[in-house]
């Protein structure tokens, strides 16, 4: 499978998963960065556009796929720390999604967690596994 047919499938996961949480009549607010009739996420102030978000009162949910090869990269870390970043700051429920190949599940809980520890509040990092993908 290509690596833009693997991110792809991460993203959709992501996307299904916030739809599974939110409901079908709030899947209007999901943004995507994926050709697929949403509109773009906006940018963070650090000038990042996650691969999905969704805003809504006060639910906030920044979803970010990540290949065996884009993981570790640095673009990747700084992106990382920017949706935490943001998800720290946000008034509401946050929660940061990282949707990765099962083999990265560990590295990516192990960055995020230690970045978490610079940026202290009440939301969540949730990493999902990508089965077979």
């Amino acid at each position: 499978m290509s690596e833009s047919n693997q991110h792809q499938k991460l993203v959709n996961i992501i996307i299904e998963h916030i739809s599974n949480i939110v409901g079908a009549e709030r899947t209007c607010f999901i943004e995507s960065d994926v050709a697929d009739g949403h509109p773009l996420p906006q940018l963070t102030p650090e000038g990042f556009r996650p691969d999905v978000m969704y805003q809504y009162e006060n639910v906030l949910f920044i979803g970010e796929a990540k290949t065996i090869d884009d993981v570790v990269k640095t673009h990747s870390l700084m992106q990382y720390e920017s949706y935490i970043k943001k998800c720290s700051l946000f008034t509401g429920k946050a929660t940061l999604i990282i949707a990765v190949p099962w083999m990265e599940y560990a590295t990516v809980y192990n960055i995020t967690h230690q970045i978490k520890k610079r940026y202290p509040g009440d939301y969540v990092i949730k990493i999902i596994k990508g089965i077979g993908v």
